[in-house]
């Protein structure tokens, strides 16, 4: 089992300004590729090799009904890929894209392109010899009283399965991130703990409203999960994604603790 930390936590300078800091927690880092954080390639990343990069996100949907958009996001996707085999990272968290609007096209209409995105993704992935991991989106409250508003595809267990199971492919494995799957329903998290395919974990907490990226143990999903336990053996990487260095700090010293590790074991 390897543990790691997110750059997310430092997302908001640039990576080269805060590598020394995230490098001090002792563990591999999982690289947020976003701009201007770690993002366009070259990521300048000068260490010890990252655990994983985490696919830009911001104004990128490999489901788009629109093909320019959808070309250039796939196009992102394999340079990242392509960036972790340069780095020696073993893989790249990547998000499954996003519905049209319901007033245009249904919702569905970009699942076919998700699907074949994602196997032009994997292609790329298996001959630069990394993995991908498909990771599984939230639903939040953007407004009190408003309902439940689900980012992305994905955040329905059905429609994950339905994504791994259309584009697959020897690269491809899931990332549970807890703090998704909470706020996408108890039934999603439930499913999520008992999936083999599952490689990758994002461990974040929150209480259940928006992805508050609050460190492990300071919200609700903590208490229904106990990370000794509760995590499918599949899991081969844990890495605490937060919104802050302290949080992040806090979070990886009670989840080696809950784990039983000292640090990375092989």
């Amino acid at each position: 089992m390897k543990f790691g930390v997110s750059s997310y936590a430092t997302v908001k300078r640039p990576i080269a300004d805060t590598q020394a800091e995230l490098s001090a927690l002792g563990v591999p880092v999982e690289v947020m590729c976003e701009p201007p954080h770690a993002w366009p390639a070259p990521v300048p990343w000068n260490g010890a090799a990252p655990l994983s990069l985490h696919a830009p996100i911001h104004g990128l949907n490999i489901a788009s009904v629109n093909a320019g958009v959808r070309e250039e996001s796939v196009r992102q996707m394999i340079g990242t890929v392509r960036e972790a085999a340069r780095l020696g990272a073993a893989g790249v968290v990547v998000h499954p894209g996003s519905p049209p609007f319901e007033e245009i096209l249904p919702r569905d209409r970009g699942l076919p392109y998700a699907v074949e995105s994602l196997r032009r993704i994997a292609e790329a992935a298996g001959a630069a010899g990394v993995e991908i991991y498909l990771e599984n989106m939230p639903q939040i409250y953007l407004a009190e009283g408003a309902k439940p508003f689900p980012i992305g595809y994905a955040v329905g267990y059905e429609e994950l399965r339905y994504l791994f199971e259309e584009a697959r492919h020897p690269a491809i494995g899931l990332c549970l991130d807890l703090g998704h799957a909470y706020l996408a329903g108890p039934h999603v998290l439930d499913a999520m703990l008992k999936d083999t395919d599952v490689v990758h974990v994002h461990v974040s907490d929150n209480y259940g409203r928006k992805d508050d990226h609050l460190a492990w143990g300071d919200g609700a999903v903590s208490k229904l999960v106990d990370l000794s336990c509760d995590l499918p053996s599949s899991v081969r990487a844990i890495v605490c994604e937060h919104g802050s260095l302290e949080a992040t700090k806090t979070s990886l010293s009670r989840v080696l603790a809950l784990r039983g590790q000292g640090g990375n074991r092989p």
